[in-house]
């Protein structure tokens, strides 16, 4: 009896002295699904690029919100016909789930995240900025079976000037200070574009549009997914305009602090690179101040054969590691079993 005591008495300690979960050193709840995901595609992107956010500020204790994100990781960015291929084409990779990558229409044979997540419950949308008529995955309707895709299901929201979308008097437009009537009306399953990317540049911000339809989203859903894909940051730095990349990373910046302000418990952020571009940064003084003026010889001239991956929130921990990017719909659907508690190892009465 007393030997059975001293056992319970002994639990009971270790149960009051239990550990903390963390992760990345702040406290972190594992195997838990998110009710809302926002996954950030930005094209160019490389962890070389966070000195363009932190060293814009003068506080030297300041840390930018990818760096505070739960895990980061890398993705091996190769397919089965490319060592470095196009964001265009590592972005369907990761949403296809397939290295079999030919940026044609036969690469919609696999089925895209954002379905597995639909017939999961989730209101799924996608917005997309600064992307081309090769780049967009708005040329997936054209393509034989798209009904497959269950477009019916998806909102599409696409930014981008009059060259890249054709015929707009028949398009249906939209613009995030329209009236909540209007408003409500393009949470409906459709293709819509910007009303205020008719000329040569958005005046709408990829930030504005963002806040208003998610929050439109977010109030109404109990489940969302938001999929945000950005090519003006690559586009910034091939043409070595580093005023307009910096406020490319701003404006994901800024969308990622918006996210964390509502300091929401069910909401996972995650943002993935393609075709990342490294820097190699001058010294410090004048000749940083000239590389931001006209960012001369600083980009290097191929592409990186990994990919930098930031995630935050419930199931970050799936994107700790290096992995193929081909493995991210796993990776972002897959929860993992909770660990479960072995009474055995505390029952007084087993032998």
């Amino acid at each position: 009896m007393i030997k059975t005591l001293t056992l319970l008495s002994s639990f009971f300690i270790l149960l009051s002295c239990a550990r903390v979960q963390t992760l990345n050193m702040e406290k972190h709840t594992y195997s838990e699904r998110p009710n809302h995901i926002i996954w950030i595609q930005l094209a160019g992107l490389s962890d070389d690029h966070l000195p363009l956010l932190r060293f814009n500020v003068s506080d030297v204790n300041y840390r930018t919100n990818l760096e505070k994100s739960d895990c980061i990781g890398k993705m091996w960015t190769y397919n089965l016909y490319d060592l470095r291929p196009s964001a265009t084409q590592s972005f369907l990779s990761q949403l296809l789930g397939t290295k079999n990558i030919k940026n044609q229409c036969s690469d919609f044979k696999s089925k895209p995240v954002w379905e597995y997540l639909s017939e999961m419950g989730y209101f799924s949308s996608i917005i997309e900025n600064g992307a081309n008529e090769e780049e967009s995955l708005d040329k997936m309707r054209n393509c034989p079976g798209a009904e497959a895709l269950k477009l019916s299901r998806l909102r599409f929201y696409r930014m981008g000037s009059d060259s890249t979308i054709k015929d707009n008097t028949s398009q249906k437009m939209f613009h995030y200070q329209d009236s909540l009537t209007s408003l409500q009306e393009i949470l409906l399953p459709g293709f819509y574009y910007d009303k205020s990317c008719q000329k040569s540049i958005c005046y709408s911000s990829l930030t504005n549009n963002f806040k208003t339809l998610w929050t439109l989203s977010l109030k109404d859903q109990p489940q969302s997914f938001f999929l945000i894909r950005d090519f003006s940051f690559l586009n910034a730095l091939r043409k070595k305009d580093i005023s307009s990349a910096k406020e490319s990373m701003q404006e994901i910046e800024r969308i990622v602090t918006t996210i964390k302000s509502l300091k929401r418990e069910d909401v996972m952020v995650v943002v993935t690179g393609a075709e990342s571009m490294g820097v190699e940064y001058p010294n410090e003084g004048k000749d940083w101040a000239e590389f931001e003026k006209s960012g001369k010889n600083i980009i290097y001239k191929k592409s990186a054969l990994l990919s930098p991956v930031f995630a935050s929130g419930p199931l970050s921990e799936n994107f700790c590691g290096i992995f193929e990017e081909s493995d991210m719909p796993r990776r972002l659907l897959v929860k993992p079993e909770m660990k479960v508690f072995n009474w055995d190892f505390v029952n007084p009465f087993s032998n």
